[in-house]
């Protein structure tokens, strides 16, 4: 009976001890926790919507795999509400909620609004759909993930001469906005320097965005295309302006192959454009039947069971910038170890997070990805055509074809 009693109370000894250590064992890590902020609401609701579930479904991705070096990742999302002062007052409140970095916004005025905060915090802020190369002026702690509009401007013009075969072409300048307008002034420059010809753009047709009469224009067009040997439109223009011109133009006998920017790639290029836009090819910056690598069909799977459509362009920036970010902590803790990292302080896990995406090449984005001195990422172009009325993918234009 003694022995039977010891024995017992041995017995619970063990359980309790068991019981006790579990908890710290199984104690699972600090977060890593992530800032986004995109417009949720307001006019650049669709692609801030879009944004915001490519974000979850990159850091879902990296949590079923185990986060970061056993560190779950979190993401604090705030509505940017489409405004300048929303993502500025968002900035400055995440700047003092523990975030490691923060991603988001898809227009130069809402990432500069939170990028100068997020600059004075000394937190990295990665830009997600604005496009003007100047949006990482504000700091060194400001990236952006998509292709800027001078490199756009220069790759659009090498794939229309080497791949498309052009060398005279008329192109619609929208005067009202900084996109149509510099995105057509670095075509210019750079189709020129492929020619080789003084003046292989020898018809600007100007307008403004949201115009919704083109006959001016177009009728110009028509007129002097033939003596001035027109081969293609080039259409650096909002989503609703190209398939309107398109529209117009097919209207009125003009049947030149047309070739758009990223301005175009959304569902209003098809809408509203039919017939008229069908064999028109386009830069972007994804497309989902691009399956170039095991992340891109893992994320194009993991978003379309989720949410029933494919991902798009835009959208699919934000997944490239947590990407990117996550990549660059993982290199930080695997070459310091997870206990020398995890005994920084978050100024300094902040600084040495913005060296890494400074001088690294990551591979776990939709392309491989490597910023050069300014910030801007050297990603190559996708590039879609119309057909049967759906937007496919046509052939992906690597970084090396068109840089200097």
């Amino acid at each position: 009976m003694v022995v039977r009693r010891w024995a017992v109370l041995l017995l619970c000894g063990i359980v309790f001890l068991g019981t006790a250590l579990v908890p710290a064992m199984a104690e699972e890590k600090a977060p890593i926790k992530l800032g986004v902020i995109l417009e949720l609401t307001g006019f650049g609701a669709e692609m801030g919507i879009e944004g915001k579930q490519c974000a979850e479904v990159a850091v879902a991705l990296r949590n079923d795999s185990g986060g970061i070096a056993g560190h779950p990742i979190e993401l604090q999302i705030i509505d940017g509400q489409s405004d300048t002062v929303a993502f500025q007052s968002a900035a400055v409140r995440l700047s003092g909620e523990g975030i490691l970095a923060a991603i988001g916004a898809n227009d130069i005025s809402f990432s500069q609004a939170a990028g100068a905060e997020f600059q004075k915090a000394g937190i990295v802020w990665v830009d997600c759909g604005g496009t003007t190369p100047t949006i990482p002026e504000i700091g060194d702690y400001n990236f952006m993930i998509p292709v800027p509009d001078n490199d756009q401007g220069r790759g659009v013009a090498a794939f229309v001469f080497k791949k498309l075969g052009y060398d005279t072409v008329a192109i619609f300048k929208d005067i009202g906005s900084a996109y149509g307008t510099e995105l057509t002034n670095y075509f210019i420059q750079y189709f020129k320097e492929f020619t080789g010809k003084e003046n292989p753009v020898p018809l600007v047709l100007t307008y403004q965005a949201g115009d919704v009469d083109y006959t001016s224009q177009l009728t110009k067009l028509r007129a002097d295309a033939g003596k001035l040997g027109i081969q293609a439109v080039i259409l650096p223009t909002w989503p609703r302006d190209a398939p309107t011109i398109a529209l117009q133009a097919r209207a009125m006998g003009i049947s030149l192959p047309l070739v758009g920017t990223d301005g175009v790639d959304t569902s209003a290029l098809t809408e509203v454009g039919g017939a008229s836009v069908e064999g028109m090819v386009y830069s972007t910056h994804f497309h989902y039947e691009n399956m170039a690598t095991a992340q891109v069909t893992g994320f194009v799977d993991r978003f379309m069971r989720t949410f029933g459509t494919p991902p798009g362009a835009f959208g699919t920036m934000a997944f490239d910038a947590i990407s990117v970010v996550l990549e660059a902590l993982e290199k930080n803790i695997t070459d310091m170890g997870d206990a020398a990292w995890s005994a920084l302080s978050l100024a300094q896990k902040r600084t040495l997070l913005r060296d890494t995406l400074t001088t690294g090449t990551f591979t776990s984005a939709t392309q491989t990805i490597k910023f050069n001195s300014l910030r801007q990422p050297q990603r190559g172009l996708t590039w879609v055509i119309v057909r049967d009325g759906v937007r496919h993918f046509y052939a992906f234009q690597p970084y090396a074809d068109y840089a200097k």
